[in-house]
């Protein structure tokens, strides 16, 4: 069966949050930033905790720093830019949580050897319709994170659906990116895009909810 977040539309533009016109996928060079800072703000968006254009049209004339929302844009995209050496999600949830506690509640998860407590966790987040950040190891290469959106159970693995913000969207499609997971497996999986494929190892995750006011 597969199930995408509810919070989700695909329109004649492309994946839009539901109920509006906003774009969510976000490719590195849309803005500054490292990936799992890409990633954080598309979550955000999809919770409609925070619209496109505040990160994407940097006003610094409209930018206020007393506020939630000013704090975050500083935070991430004035002060802590440009990482070279990218984010763990631990740090980007402590700075979250210091910048827009007042808009959002994080859950931090490490993972280490026990595969199913990871496909546990992500797919009860994704039942929820919350979208899940995840950092991972690419073999032979550095770190990255991408959103994870929906999720495919079938009777050998489990298929997540994923915004990737290293690649662009294809027009007509809800991801870009697809993790292939075996149960059995020993916490590394297959990664497609229309790109590339590479085995992965997920160490970390986030879900970021938007509070009730």
């Amino acid at each position: 069966m597969l199930h995408i977040i509810n919070k989700l539309q695909l329109l004649n533009d492309g994946l839009v949050v539901k109920g509006t016109k906003q774009a969510v996928h976000l490719q590195q060079g849309t803005m500054d930033g490292a990936c799992a800072v890409y990633s954080m703000m598309m979550c955000l968006i999809i919770i409609r905790s925070i619209h496109r254009n505040d990160v994407v049209s940097l006003d610094d004339e409209r930018i206020k720093g007393n506020t939630s929302k000013g704090r975050l844009i500083r935070a991430f995209l004035h002060y802590n830019g440009f990482v070279r050496k990218g984010y763990y999600l631990s740090t980007l949830k402590d700075e979250l949580l210091h910048a827009y506690k007042k808009m959002v509640s994080v859950e931090y998860y490490a993972f280490e050897n026990d595969n199913n407590v990871f496909i546990d966790i992500v797919l009860d987040a994704l039942k929820n319709n919350d979208p899940v950040e995840l950092g991972f190891q690419r073999t032979g290469k550095t770190g990255h994170a991408v959103v994870a959106i929906g999720y495919e159970e079938n009777p050998k693995n489990i298929l997540l659906y994923v915004l990737d913000p290293g690649y662009p969207m294809q027009f007509g499609q809800y991801w870009n990116n697809v993790f292939q997971i075996d149960r059995n497996s020993s916490r590394k999986y297959n990664s497609y895009n229309f790109v590339e494929n590479s085995c992965v190892q997920v160490d970390e995750a986030l879900v970021i909810r938007k509070n009730r006011k």
